[in-house]
């Protein structure tokens, strides 16, 4: 390798700019050896960027199913609030339909006992007219 130094400027002080020739003949301003290093600084680089852009990934792909799981626990979660209010309907609904079916059947009971009265007094005044008419049948006829 070669080593030359550039003209100077206006007031001959020499720049610190070496000019090298690397192995391929290649003119280089850089030392072989900071090349080299610059050279693996790049690619830790780019190993670092790919690695940063898998963990964007990882991360997009976490927030989008944290995101799924939210949807779905909002989904349960309005199901069981519709389910529990309708619940408190139902024990509502039942709580009036037994109450009505009591008001019917005290009414029906109401029925049941006149019409159990009507029918005693039925019958007694059947078996009164039966007696009257067997009174009568009897005083009907004399001589037998």
């Amino acid at each position: 390798m070669e080593a030359s130094g550039l003209g100077g400027n206006a007031q001959g002080v020499q720049p610190s700019v070496q000019v090298l020739f690397d192995d391929s003949f290649r003119l280089r301003v850089l030392h072989p050896d900071l090349h080299a290093n610059s050279r693996a600084v790049e690619t830790t680089c780019k190993n670092f960027r790919s690695k940063l852009q898998q963990f964007h990934n990882l991360v997009k792909n976490l927030l989008a199913h944290m995101d799924e799981q939210t949807q779905r626990i909002e989904t349960a979660k309005l199901q069981a609030i519709g389910t529990r209010n309708m619940v408190s309907i139902e024990v509502e609904t039942r709580s009036e339909k037994l109450r009505d079916q009591k008001n019917v059947i005290a009414n029906k009971q109401e029925q049941l006992e006149r019409l159990n009265a009507e029918l005693k007094s039925l019958v007694m005044v059947k078996q009164e007219q039966e007696v009257l008419i067997a009174h009568l049948s009897d005083s009907s006829l004399p001589g037998l």
